[in-house]
């Protein structure tokens, strides 16, 4: 990437490295084509990254920021897109602000992988349970006469 990119280096515990590790798996999987860190991030840091995590309740984030603690020894390095560090950052502040407290470029990430983590283990439990995600708004589109299934 030319100079439309930010390079971080983070220093990260074992545990965030562990979280961003099964993220690159499930995301991998999902994809059926080896990820990076670096386009993890990318797909994460949307235009929505903040409103993913605002629906999140305060405390789970606290207490995902408490069990899984952000710094420690092992440095990842990434360059990602100047708007998806710039939705990062905005992810960033508004996490602070409702958390009262400064948050780091990796205490959002943190976040990030949790609500992606989170996501895929809702989604893989209503598919378990035979109910598609999303399925109950189809039923409800075509209930309503908006969307007429064809057999």
């Amino acid at each position: 990437m030319s100079g439309d990119s930010r390079d971080y280096s983070l220093d990260v515990s074992e545990y965030l490295f562990r979280l961003t590790t099964e993220s690159l798996r499930l995301l991998s999987n999902d994809t059926k084509t080896y990820q990076s860190i670096t386009s993890l991030v990318e797909k994460l840091a949307g235009p929505t990254a903040a409103d993913a995590l605002a629906q999140h309740d305060i405390e789970t984030l606290r207490q995902h920021l408490s069990k899984i603690p952000t710094g420690g020894p092992i440095r990842i390095h990434l360059q990602i897109a100047r708007t998806s560090a710039d939705n990062l950052f905005e992810a960033k502040r508004r996490l602070g602000e409702a958390l009262g407290t400064d948050l780091t470029v990796a205490d959002a990430i943190s976040m990030l992988l949790f609500d992606y983590v989170v996501d895929k283990s809702a989604t893989k439990l209503l598919t378990q349970m035979g109910i598609e995600p999303g399925e109950s708004a189809k039923k409800s589109a075509e209930e309503s006469g908006k969307i007429v299934p064809l057999r």
